[in-house]
């Protein structure tokens, strides 16, 4: 028996709608598309870029501090009165001599450069250039998290699919089963209770076809949230192909972004407490300059100067050191987290790789049960249409029909999620 008009219509109108707003010749989304695509315009990305550049930009100043400097400085002053200068001159008693003018300007153009800070210039730099590679592994990692999130979703948005489809076909199939019921209580061949039986797992069928419809919409609406995309934006995917060469490439041995960004830290850190403990050293300067004074009273306004100063803090009640010891111990804290990590990368890469196995034995044992489940629904239906069989045994058989394919739709979906995050591990997304 047929289903009602009005059904197939519920049906179709979604499908009718998403095709009506696709524009002409668009093609099913991949999923390398989809993981470019949502690179483009994730907030954590772009901001972990931003903190790149930034760490970009402190380096270059770190190395800057090296380089000799160049500057102008100008100074205006007006005194309450002239400064003066007092002697005692024999026979003529005290004198007053002016030596500035009330008001008058001071001025220099001039250019230093360090000659020596104990180390603290170059350890800076050191500590600045692992922060830069501290940095960017921490956005390679934030891009190897989004691209997992993005596989996470498609393979949501196919298994909810999946269940829809596998839902849909229950409700055809007990619907069909629910009409030959009809039928065969009209004739007075069987009793009012297969009746009420079939028409239950009907209803049933058509609850669980719309919590499926439900789950596809909110997984299609979580899938285009992470490509920056309306959420109720109709979504066309394509399947995974999963073959052995995309984890037969993996680098088994590459360093993981995390593992990376604790090692980078660690050295700057390092640099760090290098710097601090330099700056109770000796610190040489050398500055040359051209200084303009407008003084009538000097025979010269203008002077060349060198100079070359030097800057020793003997004793600083123990403040660089201290400093230079908390930033070590950083160090340490921080060298310690990287041997955690490295544990739980491994166990996680193992564990990984055993649920990629585990899926592919599943799916081998799924498709056996469900050729299994199809061929004993059908022997049901036939055994009850020729009347020697029950409602139950029918009813029972579709049940085990929708748990073998739900089984292999999982096993499917789990190998492949398995897979993308098995390249996770290794940062081969």
């Amino acid at each position: 028996m047929s289903q009602p008009l009005s059904d197939f219509r519920w049906r179709l109108a979604p499908v009718l709608l998403a095709c009506l707003s696709m524009p002409m010749g668009l093609h099913a989304e991949t999923l390398a598309q989809a993981m470019d695509q949502a690179v483009q315009v994730d907030g954590q990305l772009l901001a972990s870029e931003h903190q790149v550049s930034a760490a970009q930009a402190a380096l270059a100043a770190a190395q800057g501090q090296a380089l000799p400097s160049f500057a102008v400085d100008g100074l205006y002053n007006h005194w309450s009165e002239a400064p003066a200068v007092q002697a005692t001159v024999p026979m003529l008693g005290t004198l007053q001599m002016p030596v500035m003018e009330v008001n008058g300007g001071v001025y220099r153009a001039g250019v230093s450069v360090p000659l020596y800070t104990s180390g603290a210039l170059s350890s800076n730099a050191q500590a600045a250039e692992a922060t830069v590679g501290a940095a960017r592994s921490a956005s390679e990692r934030t891009r190897q998290d989004l691209r997992l999130q993005v596989a996470e979703a498609y393979i949501n948005v196919l298994r909810a699919r999946s269940l829809l489809d596998l839902a849909d076909s229950g409700v055809q199939t007990l619907a069909s089963h629910l009409a030959d019921v009809k039928a065969y209580l009209d004739k007075g061949l069987v009793a009012r209770g297969d009746l009420l039986a079939a028409q239950a797992a009907s209803d049933n069928a058509r609850q669980d076809r719309i919590r499926a419809q439900t789950a596809v919409q909110i997984a299609e609406s979580a899938y285009n949230r992470l490509l920056g995309r309306p959420l109720a934006q109709p979504v066309v995917i394509d399947e995974i192909a999963i073959s052995p060469a995309d984890l037969a490439t993996l680098d088994t041995g590459r360093t993981r972004a995390e593992v990376t960004a604790l090692i980078r830290q660690t050295e700057a850190l390092r640099a760090q407490s290098d710097a601090a403990r330099a700056q109770g050293g000796p610190q040489v300067l050398l500055s040359a300059g051209f200084n303009q004074m407008d003084n009538r009273y000097l025979a010269k306004e203008g002077l060349w100067n060198v100079a070359v100063g030097l800057h020793w803090s003997l004793f600083d009640g123990g403040v660089y050191s201290s400093q230079a010891d908390a930033l070590a111990a950083k160090a340490d804290a921080v060298a310690a987290q990287r041997a955690d990590a490295e544990t739980q990368i491994a166990l996680q890469q193992r564990a990984d790789r055993l649920r990629v196995d585990e899926a592919a034995a599943r799916i081998d044992a799924a498709q056996s049960a469900v050729a299994q489940a199809d061929e004993n629904l059908r022997v049901a239906r036939d055994r009850y249409q020729s009347g020697v069989g029950t409602n139950t045994e029918v009813l029972d058989a579709e049940t085990l029909r929708l748990k073998s394919h739900n089984n292999l739709s999982t096993a499917r979906h789990d190998h492949a999620l398995a897979v993308q995050r098995l390249k996770r591990d290794y940062d081969a997304l």
